[in-house]
């Protein structure tokens, strides 16, 4: 299959897996970014890099965004939201940060594939992303065209851009106008 092929057919993996996602858990996401004083990011790997972009959109439409363990990133406190991202909701050292936020008294909210995993028990806020994952066995999912969890991982990226044009709606501010707070000194 030519790498084009191969890229179309992932791209419609990924709409089908996008169309599954609940999208009252969306809403209750969305509500609590927008009463969060700060919200910050964690995750491993490449399930941290989609977080990082989602921490730069929101930072883009205003609000004060984090990612944890960045050397600039303040302390969290009690008013503030963390967004964990995890396929299989067993990664260690992130259940580590959320027990830490939890017991600041701090709002978490999970994107996994496992309601029912550690960090998703952890959750006050939790987004079910039904995708496979190579780190989880699965009966009734069928392995996708990419490898690994490419599945999981793009469909939190694309959660996260889609959440940004009611998010800007919610904060007033047009995405248009977010371009305004993208890094200038590049």
């Amino acid at each position: 299959m030519k790498v084009t092929e191969t890229a179309a057919a992932a791209a419609v993996e990924l709409s089908n897996t996008l169309k599954k996602i609940d999208e009252a858990q969306v809403d209750v996401l969305m509500e609590a970014i927008c009463k969060a004083k700060k919200i910050y990011v964690a995750g491993a790997g490449r399930s941290l890099l989609m977080l990082r972009c989602l921490a730069m959109r929101l930072m883009h439409l205003g609000f004060e965004s984090y990612v944890v363990g960045d050397t600039t990133t303040p302390a969290f406190e009690k008013e503030d939201l963390l967004i964990a991202g995890s396929g299989s909701g067993e990664t260690k050292g992130l259940v580590n940060v959320v027990e830490k936020a939890k017991k600041i008294g701090g709002t978490v909210a999970v994107m996994t594939i496992k309601k029912d995993s550690t960090l998703g028990k952890m959750s006050d806020v939790l987004v079910e992303i039904p995708a496979y994952t190579d780190k989880v066995e699965y009966q009734d999912m069928e392995r996708p065209i990419l490898p690994g969890g490419s599945l999981f991982e793009q469909s939190m990226l694309v959660l996260g851009d889609a959440m940004v044009i009611p998010l800007g709606e919610k904060a007033g501010i047009p995405t248009d106008r977010a371009f305004s707070r993208h890094a200038n000194l590049e």
